[in-house]
């Protein structure tokens, strides 16, 4: 949570059981134990939990629209007045360890400075050993305290403007509180933990001796199996406590076992490994998720649609609302126009996840796969594709594969006059580049090449190959593209009208809710 001129609550929104609470106590833990945060010096001296809901059923109690409207009517600026009184009562019960089993309006309502005159008398009494120190107030369950949003907007802001006190709220969707540009207590959204594969793979799982990272087929099997532990693990844990550990132990302990089986070939190994891991969470039935769609071409969180609109299963990526990477790969919405072609292209993604004995090297496909799949469902619902500064206007109707280079490795002029508009090809043999690749409603070929490498030579090497192949000549105007998500230094990557380099937070912007599997993903 970066220091901020006005008062924030910081938040953290995603699905229910999937991490939320684990993720703030953990985070304010890691302050305490290295003494920073975001690298300042950490303020933080005290943790206070706040739960409107579950914990065992220990949690304070809500107040209804019967008792508003009693005590309040409709007039906003007393229900707000009220949810400060009303968490100034359930602060003071935190502080002997109770909660507030039934409230009660009391029947005269302060002004919310009122109120905060005396809570601020609350909290410096709590911290009296460390008057200088900051409490962390955890909300938990905020929108359970009460259905109205100006009562639950009340009784947030009376904690967030004390000088001392910091405000985290957890939730299934965001708090009733304004965006980051408001000159009020606003809001403001921090990532949930996700599962730390790297380290668990590193710790945790004896890889095979002799493992040979240079083999291409070994580099992209393990690439894969990162993605797909990732995924066994949020379903086991739900990146908190949710489960038995237990479960977690047998899946490693299996998953060591078929590294350290010698009969089999180390891809082979690796192969079934990625089966295992799969085993967990792909056969999963896909449910309608309202809204899907949009949560996977990702929605800003500062649109004002946001502040009215409540959106099932979302977790918060920088300035962007999506829904979770599980819900993603298993989800469906049946009344969006674009559901058609988002399964298809989750159906495709899904097989670069599954084991292939035909083609290993397709579990390198992965992030190739999620730009197919992004990009083709943002061009149906928006008619265009952003590339940077470059704006396309292609309507993506369907996904096939296709092959339009010979075997010099340059363009077949033949094949590309007989690429279809409307239609976002990925490549089905080898190929110098273009992953992807589509003609535009002018009949522009544009040739997309996808790197998941942060080496500044490779992603040269990248942007080299592919203007070679655009300034041949006899093909009409050709659109060179190369998505680098994990560059953010162009450094001397070529980048004009006709080879246009994407990079960093761009790059990241266009895969959407996908933008998650970078988490995992390796970027050598």
């Amino acid at each position: 949570m970066p220091k901020e001129q006005r008062p924030t609550v910081a938040y953290i929104t995603a699905a229910s059981h999937s991490g939320k609470s684990a993720s703030v106590v953990l985070g304010f833990l890691r302050c305490r134990q290295l003494q920073t945060l975001d690298g300042q010096r950490s303020p933080f001296t005290h943790y206070l939990y706040m739960p409107f809901r579950n914990n065992g059923g220990n949690y304070h109690s809500c107040v209804d629209e019967e008792e508003l409207m009693s005590t309040c009517g409709r007039n906003v600026k007393l229900r707000e007045a009220l949810g400060a009184m009303y968490m100034r009562d359930c602060f003071r019960r935190a502080l002997n360890v109770s909660y507030t089993k039934y409230w009660k309006a009391p029947d005269s309502i302060l002004e919310v400075v009122d109120t905060q005159v005396s809570l601020k008398n609350d909290v410096s009494e709590f911290m009296r050993r460390s008057p200088n120190g900051v409490l962390l107030v955890h909300v938990d369950e905020h929108r359970e305290m009460c259905p109205d949003p100006s009562f639950r907007k009340g009784a947030l802001r009376v904690l967030a403007e004390l000088a001392n006190v910091k405000v985290f709220a957890t939730y299934t969707d965001i708090p009733p509180l304004p965006a980051q540009s408001s000159s009020g207590t606003c809001r403001q959204a921090v990532a949930c933990l996700m599962p730390d594969v790297k380290t668990i793979m590193e710790q945790r799982l004896q890889m095979p001796d002799g493992l040979d990272m240079g083999q291409e087929a070994v580099l992209l099997r393990v690439a894969t199996l990162r993605v797909t532990l990732g995924l066994a693990l949020q379903k086991l844990l739900l990146v908190g406590l949710h489960v038995e550990f237990s479960e977690v132990e047998t899946l490693l302990k299996d998953l060591n076992g078929k590294l350290q089986e010698s009969a089999e070939r180390i891809d082979a190994r690796l192969a079934s490994c990625i089966n295992l891991c799969n085993a967990k969470w792909i056969d999963d039935e896909a449910g309608n998720t309202k809204y899907l769609i949009d949560l996977l071409c990702g929605i800003r969180e500062s649109d004002a649609e946001v502040q009215e609109q409540r959106y099932p299963q979302v977790v918060v990526l920088g300035n962007r609302l999506a829904a979770p990477l599980l819900v993603l790969l298993r989800g469906r919405d049946l009344k969006d126009p674009a559901n058609m072609l988002h399964r298809r292209c989750q159906s495709l993604f899904l097989d670069v996840l599954s084991r292939s004995d035909t083609a290993v090297v397709t579990a390198g496909k992965v992030l190739e796969f999620a730009y197919l799949w992004s990009l083709g469902v943002k061009s149906n619902k928006y008619g265009e594709v952003r590339f940077g500064r470059l704006m396309v206007q292609f309507q993506c109707q369907d996904i096939e594969p296709g092959s339009i280079f010979e075997q010099s490795g340059m363009l077949n002029a033949t094949k590309v006059e007989e690429l279809k508009q409307n239609v976002l090809y990925y490549a089905e043999d080898n190929h110098p580049c273009a992953d992807l690749f589509f003609k535009d409603a002018r009949g522009v070929l544009h040739l997309v090449d996808v790197g998941g490498t942060s080496n500044m030579s490779k992603a040269e090497n990248k942007s080299r190959k592919m203007k070679a192949v655009i300034s041949r000549p006899g093909l009409g105007t050709v659109q060179g593209i190369v998505l680098l998500p994990n560059v953010f230094d162009c450094g001397r990557i070529d980048d004009d009208k006709s080879m246009r380099a994407v990079i960093g937070v761009e790059a990241r912007q266009l895969l959407g809710g996908l933008v998650q599997l970078l988490t995992w993903l390796p970027d050598d």
